[in-house]
């Protein structure tokens, strides 16, 4: 009689396993917002009354020339 009461659970577990993966609801990928930079008043934010150092424009020159990460990357 336990091996049926056994066998049952069993029976009954396998068939909940199989339904939630059956009935699990996955949601969509969100993909993310373009990043516009620092918000305002964040102390990394350029002045565009400041013109850029040497280095500074040396900097962004270098990076001008790198290609924007593809989904793939991450």
């Amino acid at each position: 009689m336990a091996s049926l009461y056994a066998w049952l659970l069993r029976a009954a577990q396998d068939s909940l396993i199989a339904f939630g993966r059956i009935w699990v609801w996955i949601p969509p990928v969100e993909s993310e917002p373009p990043s516009t930079g620092p918000p305002p008043g964040h102390p990394e934010r350029l002045c565009p009354e400041v013109p850029l150092s040497a280095t500074e424009a040396e900097i962004l020159r270098l990076l001008a020339d790198l290609d924007p990460p593809t989904p793939h990357d991450r």
